[in-house]
């Protein structure tokens, strides 16, 4: 393992708002991050889908991958999913296991194993387009955002464990362009609102077309 450091964590106001304000435990809102996250088992991951609650940012629970209830597969809107990011349409993706659209936990289990998990936004702030085949994984501590070679994403190494300790963590591969991005909606970039400079890239949705929170993902 590699982890990578830096100085604490700022909650930026949308984090703050997800992990404070935009819902409570009777799922009056989005993003609810009172149980980590919000499936009951306190592990943190990123926006696993969920039953409980009909907020924004949450699945109802009808199996269709979206996080609007509508059965139609979309997120916040037609922009959404949309390519954005140039790609040659000749190299390889990246996104055939990890990342892999899905709209329910079999459909990445048969990909990831037993214990993958379909997941379709990041804590009710970003839509992960088409669901994003993924696992569970853990950060030292509060400082660091990324380990790369995570062994408990992939012993065999090549896959980074990301995310914020205690808000949401998430497995992927890191990329150097958008074009080994092969699914439509993604592209290669920072994390957002939680880079730092010279952190690495990652295929992910468009996060200004995906923006679930209100106030804007700024």
């Amino acid at each position: 393992m590699q982890p990578r450091a830096r100085t604490s964590i700022l909650l930026s106001p949308i984090l703050a708002l997800a992990l404070f304000g935009c819902g409570d435990s009777a799922g009056e809102g989005g993003g609810d991050t009172s149980s980590g996250d919000g499936d009951g088992d306190g592990d943190g991951d990123m926006g696993e889908s969920d039953t409980s609650s009909d907020g924004v940012g949450e699945t109802v629970g009808d199996g269709d991958g979206d996080t609007t209830g509508d059965g139609d597969g979309d997120t916040t809107g037609d922009a959404c999913g949309t390519e954005w990011a140039e790609k040659d349409g000749v190299t390889e993706s990246i996104m055939t296991t990890w990342g892999a659209p899905c709209m329910q936990d079999a459909d990445c289990q048969a990909l990831l194993g037993d214990d993958a998990i379909c997941i379709t936004d990041i804590i009710g702030v970003f839509a992960l387009p088409g669901g994003y085949c993924n696992k569970a994984c853990s950060l030292p501590d509060a400082q660091t955002t990324f380990v790369l070679d995570s062994v408990e994403c992939d012993p065999e190494g090549g896959i980074a464990c990301i995310g914020a300790q205690d808000l949401f963590t998430a497995c992927a591969p890191p990329c150097e362009s958008s074009s080994q991005c092969g699914r439509e909606g993604y592209g290669c970039q920072p994390m957002p609102i939680i880079a730092g400079e010279g952190d690495p890239s990652f295929c992910l949705m468009n996060t200004e077309d995906c923006c679930l929170a209100a106030e804007g993902c700024d």
